[in-house]
């Protein structure tokens, strides 16, 4: 676990240590997540999956992305478009051909215009740069996922948001903070996967 003084530190310090990650303990790792979230009831159920396309030492779910392409799932990825605004999402396939957006990120090279919206997905593999076991999120800091799944966050009034979307984070357990003090927007996962165990927010309670 890194401890840092600061959410810019924190960022910093977790993406040099996630890069340092020998290539071979990296496969088995990314391995390992991959079979935690296929034996999840929110994959078994989900008919349209996200993941992403790994970028700066971050876990890969493309072994997630494969096996849901096997099974008969439509698969997509993220699909950025100005600073401010939410993530759309394009159909991704193992054959793709990419080019890199501004921030160096990977994207397929298809037709934009097909993109969907992120509440007509119902799984959400979802990247982070930090996590607690309340399954809190810290990202790379430009508030994409935030802004784009405002809508599964609970009601002002406390009451739970039935969005039919499921987002669990996909990520090395080095990643793993003590405690995460979220703010008002950030977005609180579902789950989160490790290559060591599958987090679940302990108020949470799974029915799928």
């Amino acid at each position: 676990m890194v401890k840092p003084s600061n959410s810019r530190e924190l960022r910093k310090a977790i993406r040099a240590a996630r890069r340092a990650v020998a290539d071979p303990l990296r496969e088995t790792w990314n391995d390992q997540i991959c079979a935690r979230i296929l034996e999840t009831p929110e994959y078994r159920a989900s008919r349209k999956v996200a993941g992403f396309l790994a970028f700066d030492g971050e876990a890969d779910p493309r072994g997630v992305m494969n096996q849901a392409i096997k099974d008969g799932k439509q698969v997509f990825v993220p699909l950025m478009q100005g600073k401010h605004d939410p993530l759309l999402f394009i159909e991704w396939f193992p054959d793709a051909k990419l080019e890199k957006n501004r921030f160096g990120i990977d994207e397929p090279i298809g037709d934009k215009d097909a993109a969907v919206a992120a509440n007509t997905l119902e799984l959400v593999v979802t990247p982070l740069v930090a996590f607690d076991e309340n399954c809190n999120r810290i990202g790379v800091g430009g508030g994409f996922y935030d802004r784009t799944f405002e809508f599964v966050k609970p009601k002002s009034d406390g009451r739970s948001c039935d969005s039919g979307v499921a987002m669990i984070g996909f990520t090395f357990e080095l990643q793993k903070q003590k405690l995460i003090h979220p703010n008002p927007w950030d977005i609180r996962l579902s789950a989160v996967a490790t290559e060591r165990m599958i987090y679940r927010p302990p108020d949470v309670v799974t029915s799928l």
